[in-house]
């Protein structure tokens, strides 16, 4: 119950912390006002409980929880400053897409049983975050990172099941809407790419990327 909570904690004070103007360096280097950040994660929410659309063959995606995350990433891609950071942002996705492919893959199992279990919605953020800051210190490569990170790997499995003649129940890309990996996966790794980037200019290591 408190593990499924933390979702619903996070977005209550992500909104808190933009509504009060508390992360105004980070939606300035994402290139996001304080009203567009608030606009987004309401269309975020409120798409969150719309219907999934459907596209065939088992796969659908949520609005809230796909769809708006992949334009924001779409947008940020646009965006950016130089051909490597976008470049940077994609590497990001893909390295972290992989690196959980593997975990997942490797270590499989269930609490209680001897294996180490890999919690799907909080896993992807740390390996995103820490991927796309190690890459280039990039809020902006950070969420983009996070994001796509786990959207290739719900695509990548759907895929490999698909091609392996598996049978399978519905797979929803963003499924669980704002609450879900997808974004958390996103919010996780951008603050944890400026969590990185203050400790490091405090510790006297020089500014951060934006």
């Amino acid at each position: 119950m408190l593990l499924q909570s933390i979702p619903v904690v996070i977005l209550m004070a992500l909104l808190a912390l933009v509504f009060l103007g508390l992360l105004h360096r980070v939606l300035d280097r994402m290139r996001l006002t304080r009203l567009q950040a608030m606009v987004l994660l309401g269309l975020m929410l409120v798409g969150g409980f719309m219907p999934d659309i459907v596209l065939g063959r088992g796969l659908a995606f949520n609005v809230g929880g796909a769809l708006i995350p992949l334009g924001v990433c779409i947008y940020l891609l646009a965006t950016a400053d130089t051909r490597l950071e976008r470049i940077r942002g994609v590497l990001a996705a893909v390295v972290a897409a992989v690196v959980l492919w593997g975990l997942e893959v490797m270590l499989p199992g269930q609490p209680g049983i001897g294996r180490f279990d890999i919690d799907p919605l909080y896993m992807p953020p740390l390996v995103a975050g820490l991927t796309a800051y190690l890459l280039g210190r990039s809020r902006r490569a950070a969420f983009i990172g996070g994001v796509l990170g786990v959207f290739l790997l719900d695509l990548g499995f759907w895929l490999w099941n698909v091609a392996a003649g598996l049978p399978m129940g519905p797979v929803v890309l963003g499924g669980g809407g704002v609450f879900g990996a997808m974004v958390v996966a996103g919010v996780f790794a951008v603050l944890l790419a400026e969590l990185i980037g203050e400790i490091r200019e405090r510790l006297g290591g020089g500014p951060a990327h934006v």
